[in-house]
C-alpha cells in the first residue's frame, strides 16, 4: 500500500488484515426511542468509534472495534436493558480499504514486512 508516495505496508492481503488494530465492526439497526444510542454504544469496552445513520424510524450504527473483539452480546443486553427494538445485530469482517486507513492514519506505526 502506497500512501503519500511512500509505501506504508507490503505484505498479502490476510497477513495486512491480521497486523491491523480494527478487525472489523458490528452493524445495529435499532430503535432506539429517546436515548442517544451511540453514546451508549461508545460506552461498551473495545468500541473504539460509532457512526449513524437514518432509515426512516431506524437509527444504524456502525461501530469499529478493537481487533478479536466480539461486543455482540453486550449490545443485546444493552438494547434489552434500554428496551430498544433491534432489526440487525451482525459483524463485519476487516476490509483493504480498513487496512489502509488504519496504516495511513496518523498516530499509527508503519505496518510493513
Amino acid at each position: 500500500m502506497i500512501h503519500k508516495g511512500r509505501i506504508e505496508a507490503c505484505d498479502t492481503p490476510d497477513n495486512l488484515l491480521g497486523q491491523i488494530r480494527q478487525a472489523g465492526g458490528v452493524v445495529v439497526e435499532a430503535k432506539t426511542g429517546k436515548d442517544d444510542g451511540a453514546e451508549e454504544l461508545r460506552k461498551i469496552s473495545g468500541v473504539r468509534d460509532v457512526t449513524t445513520d437514518q432509515d426512516n424510524d431506524w437509527n444504524i450504527f456502525s461501530l469499529r472495534v478493537e481487533s478479536g473483539l466480539d461486543v455482540r452480546e453486550e449490545i443485546f443486553r444493552l438494547a434489552a436493558a434500554r428496551k430498544w427494538t433491534l432489526r440487525e445485530l451482525s459483524q463485519r469482517r476487516a476490509t483493504l480499504e480498513d487496512v489502509f486507513v488504519e496504516i495511513t492514519h496518523s498516530d499509527h506505526a508503519e505496518i510493513s514486512t
